[in-house]
């Protein structure tokens, strides 16, 4: 499932379901005249981010890059380290 984060305009690709915070499911088609307004006149650029498409060692850089700190138990495989990383950003 795709998110979009409604404060920072962060999407993100998720296996897991994000909730609470500025996450909102994101389909591309619900795009609005004033999303697009709002688009053009920022100053920033959306980034789109798959997580299971990187390897574990991406994943961990990632993480390191977004400052969400992975305990060891997260490290555990690939799919605890999204789900650490995916919470981080609730």
């Amino acid at each position: 499932m795709r998110y979009k984060n409604t404060k920072t305009g962060v999407i993100i690709d998720s296996p897991s379901k994000v909730s609470g915070g500025d996450w909102v499911e994101f389909k591309p088609e619900e795009v609005t005249d004033e999303a697009e307004e709002t688009a053009v006149t920022e100053e920033y650029v959306e980034e789109e981010i798959n997580l299971e498409e990187m390897t574990n060692k991406e994943l961990e850089k990632f993480a390191e890059e977004q400052g969400v700190k992975l305990t060891t138990e997260d490290k555990k495989n690939k799919d605890t380290r999204i789900a650490a990383i995916t919470k981080a950003f609730e």
